[in-house]
């Protein structure tokens, strides 16, 4: 099917399609290429029509991870060494993908969890975040191990903020979602983080103009890229740190 190609990183997107492209971005920005053939052989298999991700992990149903394994399993007859998953809700059922996977799948809060040792001093990070992803309580489950204090600010509005944001997103109503995640970073600020990690990659689509909001912001797609690059040997640790700059990505660091 594929002739001559060799796909090496393989990406199951649509999880929501400008979420896929920010990512698909950022891989390609990071990457230390000066023309096309230094880029990475990949294939992104965008699937838009799966259920929500949030509603399944709320409502126990398994329609879901079963349509994320038949999308495992079309990435593996590729022959891809690794995929990648720029949804950071669809992580709830990371463990029974990886067990399905031949080359095994990067975890995007095991690549957030990461970055923030090589470029965040502070140690209370607040998570933007679906419902579900929160309910699933994947992020609290590493980083507290590595040190980290989750800020959850208490304010009804903040959790209505980071949907609002992310429903905009997902319709296309950019300015305002901007606008909703100003207010819900505005919240973390208040309630004493030092950082605040976008963990819904829908929100990573807003990770540059949130680059001056008064706290770090920890972009979880950009995470994402890097470590993918890394570990397909695109990418040195020296090289990450001015990528990342070129890039104009944001893991900010504020005194």
């Amino acid at each position: 099917m594929t002739g001559q190609l060799k796909f090496r990183l393989g990406i199951i997107g649509g999880l929501g399609p400008l979420a896929s492209a920010d990512f698909y971005r950022k891989l390609t920005e990071l990457t230390p290429a000066s023309v096309d053939t230094e880029h990475l052989p990949l294939m992104l298999l965008s699937i838009p029509q799966l259920p929500d991700r949030t509603q399944a992990i709320l409502s126990g149903s398994d329609t879901v991870v079963t349509l994320l394994l038949d999308a495992v399993r079309t990435l593996d007859t590729l022959g891809v060494e690794c995929i990648a998953m720029p949804c950071n809700t669809a992580h709830h059922w990371f463990d029974q993908l990886q067990a399905a996977a031949n080359g095994g799948i990067v975890h995007i809060v095991d690549s957030v969890v990461l970055e923030m040792a090589r470029a965040f001093s502070g140690r209370r990070v607040s998570v933007l975040a679906t419902q579900g992803t929160l309910a699933s309580g994947f992020y609290h489950d590493r980083l507290a191990p590595a040190g980290y204090e989750v800020i959850l600010p208490q304010a009804v509005r903040f959790q209505l903020e980071v949907d609002r944001a992310i429903a905009d997103i997902k319709a296309g109503n950019i300015a305002s979602a901007t606008l909703s995640l100003r207010v819900a970073l505005a919240y973390c600020r208040e309630a004493g983080a030092d950082g605040a990690i976008l963990g819904c990659t829908e929100l990573s689509v807003l990770s540059r103009e949130m680059a001056d909001e008064g706290l770090a912001i920890i972009d979880s797609n950009t995470a994402l890229a890097t470590v993918c690059l890394r570990r397909l040997g695109l990418l040195s640790d020296a090289r990450s740190g001015r990528a990342r700059d070129d890039a104009g990505q944001t893991l900010r660091k504020y005194a």
